[in-house]
C-alpha cells in the first residue's frame, strides 16, 4: 500500500522542549549519547491515519508508537488527542507520551531492537518516563507475566512498576545488563535463565510481590 504523509516541521515549542529534555535524560539513564542522526517525531493527524498506518482498526488507546529500525517516534497530534482516543490531553500527559516512545528507541538499541519481553520494553518506557507517577499504583502484581510476547492494554497496568522495584532494589545497572542479554535471548525460557543469573532469584508473581512489599 502507498500512503502520502505531508512533511511539514512543526513550529511546536512544547513539543521541540519535551524532545530535547527527553534526549538528554533518556541518555543519562541508558548510558547513551546519542547525538547523531537523533530520532524523528511524525504528529499523526487523526484516527483514520492511525488506522491506515497499522492496517487494521486500532483501539483508541493507542496513541503513540515506534519503527526502531527507522529511528522513528509517530504519536498522535496533541490537537486531536481528546476527540480521537480514550485519553484527556494535559501537558504533563503528553511530555510523558513523547518521552515513553523515545525511551522504546533507546531500549532498542540496548537489545538490538529486540522488544521481548513486552512487559519489561513497556515497563522501562513508563518508568524511565516518569509515568509510574500519573498511574494507579497495583496492591500486588497478578498479571504481568502473561505479556512476554504478546502486548495490549493490561500491559501498562503492572509493568512500570516491576521496573521500578526491580531498580529500587537493585539499581539500574543489573537492568541495562539484562536488556543488552536481550540480542541473544530467543524465547521465554532462555530470558528466565539470564534473569536469575544476573538476579539471583527467579522471575515469579511471589518473588516481585516480596520485593515489592
Amino acid at each position: 500500500m502507498i500512503y502520502k504523509l505531508n512533511l511539514i516541521k512543526s513550529q511546536d515549542k512544547l513539543i521541540e522542549r519535551v524532545f530535547h529534555k527527553s534526549m538528554k535524560e533518556l541518555g543519562e539513564f541508558y548510558g547513551i549519547n546519542w547525538i547523531i542522526n537523533t530520532p524523528k517525531v511524525f504528529l499523526i493527524k487523526d484516527r483514520k491515519t492511525i488506522d491506515s498506518l497499522h492496517a487494521k482498526k486500532t483501539e483508541p488507546w493507542l496513541v503513540g508508537w515506534t519503527n526502531n529500525t527507522a529511528r522513528i517516534v509517530f504519536v498522535l497530534d496533541k490537537k486531536n488527542l481528546e476527540k480521537q482516543s480514550s485519553h484527556k490531553y494535559s501537558e504533563e500527559y503528553y511530555s510523558s507520551l513523547i518521552k515513553h516512545e523515545l525511551s522504546h528507541l533507546f531500549y532498542g538499541i540496548l537489545s538490538a531492537n529486540k522488544q521481548g519481553p513486552i512487559w519489561l520494553s513497556e515497563g522501562m518506557a513508563i518508568y524511565t518516563s516518569g509515568q509510574t507517577k500519573s498511574r494507579a499504583r497495583p496492591s500486588e502484581f497478578k498479571n504481568f507475566l502473561m505479556f512476554y510476547a504478546k502486548s495490549g492494554s493490561g500491559v501498562y497496568a503492572e509493568s512500570g512498576f516491576v521496573v521500578e522495584t526491580l531498580v529500587k532494589k537493585f539499581g539500574k545497572n543489573k537492568l541495562l545488563e539484562l536488556i543488552k542479554f536481550l540480542r541473544d535471548i530467543s524465547d521465554e525460557k532462555q530470558f528466565n535463565r539470564i534473569f536469575k543469573k544476573i538476579y539471583g532469584f527467579s522471575m515469579s508473581y511471589k518473588s516481585i510481590n516480596k520485593l515489592y512489599k
